[in-house]
């Protein structure tokens, strides 16, 4: 397991390991970044358009997808940005995923690394 996995990522990749073993957590994780790097393009594309709703569900299938994964900063962030769309907050939920792409990138990083062991 690479060190720079996060703290609170660690049960939800041994559950992944305890079913599957290393050849699961590969495909999981590198199938999450494919995924998500389009949805989290499309959140962007969303919030630049003022589409409250298709921002709303994005960020919901992200976060979702995200904390089964460990990837619970990402997660939060995407929720975040769920409650600024359902709240009618076109300004926030821009904020949110421009945040939203941020912590994508820092997780990438690690699940990438997990997806290439």
């Amino acid at each position: 397991m690479p060190t720079t996995l996060p703290a609170d990522a660690r049960p939800a990749v041994e559950e992944l390991r305890s079913i599957g073993g290393d050849e699961l957590v590969r495909e999981m994780m590198g199938t999450f970044i494919r995924f998500a790097t389009a949805h989290v393009q499309r959140l962007h594309e969303a919030a630049e358009h003022g589409d409250l709703e298709a921002g709303a569900l994005i960020a919901h299938t992200l976060k979702t997808s995200a904390r089964q994964l460990g990837a619970m900063l990402l997660g939060e962030t995407c929720a975040s940005a769920e409650a600024a769309a359902r709240g009618g907050d076109g300004a926030g939920l821009l904020t949110w995923a421009d945040a939203v792409a941020a912590a994508f990138d820092e997780a990438k990083g690690w699940m990438g690394s997990l997806a290439a062991d």
